[in-house]
């Protein structure tokens, strides 16, 4: 297994990590990069929902595969709910180069998304909350390695600049 560079969009509820995930990927695909996109929501949808643990543990068991891939960039994104957290993510990508880059936007903004893209109240309150909870964190310097702001701009300039922070344009294989 090889290193491997693995980007972390991490951020509130309605920060936009899938959406930038899509775009990064796009624009790796454009620029001919080797890339993989693992959103840590999408392998660990199970119900009756399950801890934290049932993502790592997934991650866990196809990186893996990612990690053969020659020159491969690696795309995750979730929430990372602790240093803690983020350790044992570390150990789910044995020998990757983790970065980790919190999506941000204004908490007004972040809850308007949130409740237009979902279903219903029931989901749109939930995660209003977790929005909440999310701004009320004092560890989010402790997580992230660098910070984009999602909000007044396109998908495609906060990609670039995610991508300009990563260095993986700078870094072509």
């Amino acid at each position: 297994m090889q290193n491997v560079d693995v980007l972390f969009l991490h951020g509130s509820p309605g920060a936009g990590k899938t959406t930038l995930a899509r775009a990064v990927s796009e624009i790796l695909r454009a620029a001919g990069l080797p890339h993989g996109v693992i959103d840590l929501d999408e392998i660990s949808l199970v119900f009756p929902g399950q801890d934290h643990s049932f993502a790592r543990a997934n991650l866990k068991s196809i990186y893996p595969r990612y990690a053969a891939v020659p020159g491969l960039r690696l795309l995750l994104s979730g929430v990372i709910e602790d240093e803690k957290e983020l350790a044992l993510l570390r150990e789910a990508v044995p020998g990757a180069n983790l970065v980790v880059c919190e999506l941000t936007a204004p908490e007004a903004i972040l809850k308007q998304r949130v409740t237009a893209r979902e279903p219903n109240e029931f989901w749109q309150e939930g995660l209003r909350r977790w929005v909440d909870v999310f701004h009320a964190r004092t560890d989010l310097d402790k997580i992230r390695d660098f910070l984009v702001s999602t909000h007044d701009r396109s998908q495609e300039d906060s990609a670039r600049e995610i991508i300009e922070k990563a260095g993986w344009l700078a870094r072509r294989q």
